[in-house]
């Protein structure tokens, strides 16, 4: 039979975790555990920064940034709500031993980098697309989801006469979505720039549909 250094409950009473009860163990580790979290928020778009990524705002990223904030423990998230997260907290080094502990989640926020380049109207190519009003319409909706899709966006959209020129914030994203559709066009670059000694090119691309 064993008894709890700090509290003389023995095995009888209670599970032990290495040489302490499942009541005091359980309190020593609340006590390594912090009470408060800080999770980045993008004021404009409300997507989370998770492991240095923005993403969704869920419950199951909440989760996974928790996890990270509080290594080496396991993480489960129990509730989410009002600034307070309530988690289970599993210790692998002492047999698995859980408890539950509610952390204060502050949310800081900020501009995530496609929002901040939105604000600042920043674009890699302009895609012009010319030709009849459904048509224009309808590719320059797909483009859009395309970026959308693949961590790009539209920064603004210019009505022109038999069109629309479509600012988007990737070059090689939107050559990717103009070749998947195989449209013939005509292409111009402009220089706009340098970062690190590198010439930086503002592709332009016309399209008649």
């Amino acid at each position: 039979m064993k008894h709890c250094p700090i509290c003389n409950r023995s095995s009888d009473e209670a599970r032990f975790f290495g040489e302490f009860c499942e009541f005091c163990a359980g309190k020593k580790l609340r006590e390594r555990l912090s009470s408060n979290a800080e999770i980045s928020l993008c004021r404009d778009c409300g997507r989370i920064k998770v492991a240095g990524v923005f993403v969704p705002n869920t419950e199951a990223n909440v989760q996974r940034q928790l996890s990270i904030l509080f290594k080496p423990y396991l993480i489960r998230l129990v509730h989410h709500s009002n600034g307070i997260a309530r988690v289970q907290v599993t210790d692998e080094k002492r047999e698995g031993m859980t408890i539950e502990h509610n952390v204060h989640v502050k949310m800081l926020k900020l501009l995530c980098d496609d929002d901040a380049k939105k604000r600042a109207g920043y674009y890699e190519a302009v895609v012009q697309l010319r030709g009849e009003e459904g048509k224009v319409s309808r590719m320059a909706a797909a483009l859009e989801r395309y970026l959308e899709k693949n961590d790009a966006f539209i920064t603004k959209s210019e009505v022109k006469e038999h069109g629309v020129d479509l600012y988007a914030s990737n070059k090689k994203t939107a050559f990717a979505f103009i070749s998947s559709r195989h449209l013939k066009f005509k292409g111009s670059y402009e220089l706009h720039g340098e970062k690190r000694g590198k010439r930086l090119y503002r592709n332009t691309y016309f399209i008649t549909l």
